[in-house]
């Protein structure tokens, strides 16, 4: 019986902890939190929602995971990162950024329209 009561508490606590972790919406980012010579991006203003970090100045592609669905970026290279509706910097010129630069939100031209940047 104890035993059984022990294994009831910890799935309880597991089921608990889980949803909780799952349910949470995610906390204003600070830009700065990107690394030091990468490239960010995420999904919502503000720096919130879904994200990819990308060492260096060039994304041909940002993939399945993000394209399209860009809302805020940050700049910490070194360089103008310039970013594009299509892939391989091809299509529309949608944002250019300056190295350290960061943008909560991109507008509505640019806005869940990026799908790869490079140095510019």
């Amino acid at each position: 019986m104890k035993k059984s009561l022990v294994a009831g508490v910890i799935a309880a606590a597991c089921v608990t902890v889980t949803t909780v972790g799952l349910g949470a919406t995610p906390a204003s980012a600070d830009p700065n939190d990107c690394p030091k010579k990468y490239v960010c991006v995420w999904d919502n203003s503000n720096y919130e929602g879904r994200f990819v970090f990308v060492p260096g100045t060039e994304r041909p592609n940002v993939g399945e995971y993000m394209n399209d669905r860009t809302t805020a970026l940050s700049n910490r290279t070194g360089s103008h990162v310039c970013f594009y509706q299509n892939s391989n910097g091809k299509g529309s010129l949608l944002a250019r950024v300056g190295p350290g630069d960061s943008r909560p939100n991109v507008g509505p031209t640019a806005n869940d329209r990026i799908s790869s940047w490079k140095a510019c």
